[in-house]
């Protein structure tokens, strides 16, 4: 993939170019914002890697920037760790998904590649696990020919787990994936949601607890 790297951090820049032309990917490195832009109206990129810390202009402000032009790239954004409200502007604006810093160079190149193989085909109109499917466009859900009636919530929730299905999201996670303010939410009322998901979908079971840890959505078939 080509992929830019926005990073202030020299060093820290460097490692990530190596660690993802290693990988097999074409990265391109800028250390600000501006140049971040400057470098997008140049050539289209497949993943722009941003960190929020820039000097002058900082990633919201380029992510905003890249989603007004309506730029297709998808975004992985670097947060310093704890910094939640980070996390939730960054994915309000379209970041498709996070690494708090410090992070291994094994997992940024796993998250990449993951962000690579979710977009590499023509955008889905149905996730699909197991015999559950629901459809992005309408927002029906259905298991096997039973129709499922949602609430919005629910349907974010579940939407957030069946775009990965086998990943482990923890409960905080979510939170910040399915809730627009920190002060909504608490990891309970994640549990609460999970637990009528569950209800509704019914059994065999497809979303798994992980415990002390958090929750996946599994159709089992390739264990």
């Amino acid at each position: 993939m080509r992929i830019l790297v926005v990073e202030d951090e020299v060093p820290l820049a460097r490692q990530i170019v190596s660690a993802l032309t290693e990988a097999g990917h074409d990265p391109t490195v800028v250390h600000d914002g501006e140049r971040a832009l400057d470098k997008t109206k140049q050539k289209p990129f497949d993943l722009i890697v941003l960190d929020v810390m820039l000097p002058g202009m900082d990633g919201f402000d380029v992510l905003r920037h890249l989603r007004s032009e309506h730029m297709a790239s998808r975004v992985l954004m670097l947060t310093a760790r704890g910094e939640v409200k980070d996390r939730v502007i960054g994915l309000q604006l379209g970041a498709d998904d996070y690494l708090p810093k410090p992070f291994a160079m094994r997992e940024l190149v796993a998250r990449v590649n993951a962000l690579g193989r979710r977009y590499a085909e023509a955008p889905v109109l149905n996730l699909r696990v197991g015999d559950l499917t629901l459809d992005l466009a309408t927002h029906d859900l259905h298991r096997g020919a039973k129709r499922i009636d949602l609430s919005p919530r629910e349907i974010n929730l579940l939407k957030v787990l069946m775009r990965e299905p086998g990943r482990i999201f923890t409960r905080t996670e979510l939170c910040e994936r399915v809730w627009e303010h920190p002060h909504e939410y608490d990891t309970k009322l994640v549990e609460v949601f999970v637990g009528r998901l569950r209800r509704k979908i019914g059994d065999p079971p497809l979303i798994q607890t992980v415990r002390h840890v958090g929750y996946t959505i599994d159709s089992g078939e390739h264990h």
